[in-house]
């Protein structure tokens, strides 16, 4: 790993982090290298393994764009996208911040063991031993080929809390505790196997936390985890301690991890479905268990599912603002591409018994029985369906305004980001993104953010699709509006605000106006205003730069791949399958041209799907600018 990403990483601790951060390198490379030892594994036999070997028919489950084939022995080691894998030596000196071995990403999509719960149910439905055996089969494979702190699989404590959730999940569609009582081969197993292999992680959980400035959702994770273990498994060693300690984590985190209107701050749209269930299945634990959270706990958990049905267009589909990685606590169906925001929302309805959270176009399905049974269908059934949002939504206090026209299935829909980059000081998961905006119409996207596509592997396209010019915005200088430091590393975080907020019912306007200070070392400050004219259904984009000197800016607008561009005089005609048309027009003095998939410079590129990506058209304008430069751009959707 390069020096300098050390080196910048210490930059973003504080005095207390540094001396924490001195105790945890001791527990990682003094304590545990000492309960690390090759030497002293067991091997324990494979039951029925024929089951694996011999079997005619195959299931597939989705590990992003790639597939396993869950009854037949998996590599819990191999990066399926690059078939490179990582070694099985100690957990903390394996490099996972480059090519070396491939992506950690992929291994441990693999090793969070979302697959069990399919096999679990299939054995709750038919009763048939073949799916307990290759449940006990994997589970003891994975125990085998994992030793404890052996492997990348040890390295990321919110993978091991994962799989503690998991096997929570499994144990109650088996139900265990009878099977303990009255089969023999898996009485054994339990306590040969799956209780020594929960303990492990629940210790790993308990002692090795993300704090300071990686509490960020890996923190969430190792409460949550650690909580429904504690609440399941009584008999463990230090269970009450845990317990204790997990629920009054979780009650903090929840509260400092979001606003005080509900939205997460770590300013990655796709991570709220994710770090909503690890709150979400901790509060359903724990009242299916009698130790309920406090009102405060509850209250915040409405607050979230509140934004998170304000946040989603008319087709449940969410802005594509901050990182997205196609990351799941629980996942039934075998494919990769599952809408959890609506999922979570039907959910969430069912639980706090809410109609407004019940939208028309929502379902039951399996994710929502698995959490709240046939108990919570039925009350799901008898909400009547007001969620359906028409309205614009507006969340000044978090730099979050959604823009939103909606009639029947005709919907005009912009989100706004004038929010923070991200959480803590290293904003693991945000993009310099400030001032962006997407467009969806009719449930489509039409203006959009580019997405992530990956983490730790293929330097120049992380940089790209984190960087500014990735975004609906506008880049000066050609610098990002903060300094990326390393692949989820950004120091000089800009600041945002909010200037003016004008919403006139009576006259049907709505405008924002808010800047950032993320170029003030370009001695330029940005400003951009959008004006929503509902009645003509009309956006004003009017961007102020505001300089010292002269300066060069850049200004994109990315459109979706099924976007196409028909240029007219003085604007671009633009069309995607089964919406209304939009117009652009641009501001006169800028000269845009269309790029598509462009390599070098890299530009013109989209992933809805981690380690996806496919061309894309961008609008794209660049222009020299002297002391003050002022750009109107008008969008319009026609009727």
């Amino acid at each position: 790993m390069a020096l300098s990403w050390y080196i910048n990483r210490i930059k973003t601790f504080t005095l207390p982090e540094f001396f924490y951060r001195v105790c945890q390198r001791y527990q990682t490379h003094v304590k545990d290298k000492k309960s690390f030892s090759k030497s002293n594994l067991i091997e324990i036999r494979l039951p029925h393994s024929e089951i694996i070997d011999n079997r005619e028919e195959h299931s597939h489950y989705s590990i992003f764009d790639y597939t396993i084939d869950i009854y037949k022995p998996i590599d819990w080691h191999i990066d399926f996208s690059s078939k490179k894998r990582f070694p099985l030596t100690f957990a903390h000196q394996i490099n996972i911040r480059s090519d070396q071995f491939g992506s950690a990403k992929y291994v441990w999509e693999v090793n969070r063991l979302l697959f069990l719960i399919q096999i679990a149910s299939d054995y709750k439905t038919t009763k048939e031993n073949k799916f307990l055996d290759l449940l006990m089969y994997h589970i003891t494979s994975w125990k085998n080929e994992n030793p404890y702190l052996v492997g990348v699989n040890w390295y990321s404590n919110i993978e091991v809390n994962i799989r503690l959730i998991n096997w929570h999940y499994c144990w109650k569609l088996i139900d265990a505790e009878s099977l303990i009582k009255n089969n023999d081969t898996f009485r054994k197993f339990v306590d040969e196997v799956w209780s020594p292999l929960i303990q492990d992680h629940a210790e790993y959980s308990y002692k090795h936390p993300s704090l300071y400035s990686s509490a960020n959702n890996h923190l969430i994770s190792e409460y949550a985890g650690l909580f429904v273990a504690a609440s399941t498994w009584k008999n463990i060693p230090n269970q009450k301690k845990w317990f204790r300690y997990a629920q009054k984590g979780l009650e903090r985190e929840i509260q400092k991890q979001h606003t005080e209107e509900g939205i997460n701050r770590e300013e990655a749209a796709e991570y709220i479905q994710f770090i909503n269930d690890f709150f979400l299945i901790a509060a359903i634990v724990g009242k299916q268990n009698g130790t309920p959270f406090s009102y405060d706990y509850e209250k915040k958990l409405h607050q979230i599912a509140e934004y998170l049905n304000k946040i989603l267009d008319c087709k449940e589909n969410y802005p594509m603002y901050g990182d997205g990685d196609d990351g799941f606590v629980l996942r039934l169906c075998p494919q990769t591409h599952f809408n959890n925001f609506a999922s979570q929302l039907a959910t969430f309805a069912a639980y706090f018994e809410d109609s407004t959270l019940k939208r028309k176009s929502l379902i039951w399905d399996d994710k929502s029985d698995l959490l709240l049974g046939e108990e919570g269908n039925k009350t799901f059934s008898k909400l009547e369906s007001a969620g359906d949002v028409t309205e614009s939504s507006f969340f000044p206090k978090s730099g979050h305004y959604i823009f939103r026209k909606r009639k029947e299935n005709l919907e005009t829909y912009m989100h706004f980001d004038a929010a923070p980059l991200g959480f803590l000081s290293i904003a693991a998961h945000g993009h310099a993104d400030a001032l962006s905006f997407i467009l969806h119409v009719d449930g489509k996207p039409i203006f959009i953010d580019s997405g992530t596509y990956t983490y730790h592997t293929h330097r120049e396209w992380r940089e790209y699709f984190v960087g500014t010019l990735a975004h609906n915005t506008i880049r000066v200088n050609a610098k990002n509006q903060a300094d990326l430091a390393g692949p989820t590393l950004w120091l000089n975080h800009y600041k945002t605000q909010t200037l003016s907020i004008k919403n006139d019912h009576q006259m049907q306007v709505e405008k924002i106006i808010a800047s950032h200070d993320g170029y003030k070392k370009q001695g330029v400050t940005p400003i951009r205003e959008i004006e929503f004219d509902r009645t003509k259904e009309e956006f004003v984009i009017t961007d102020i730069l505001t300089g010292t000197g002269d300066f060069i800016i850049e200004m994109p607008f990315h459109l979706h791949p099924n976007v196409t561009i028909e240029k007219k005089e003085n604007s671009f005609l633009l069309q995607a399958p089964e919406t209304r048309p939009i117009i652009l027009e641009p501001d006169s003095s800028l000269h845009y041209e269309i790029i598509r998939g462009q390599e070098k410079p890299i530009l013109g590129w989209y992933s809805e799907h981690f380690g996806e990506k496919v061309a894309c058209s961008v609008l794209y304008a660049k222009v020299k600018c002297s002391t003050t430069a002022r750009f109107v751009t008008k969008i319009r959707i026609l009727e």
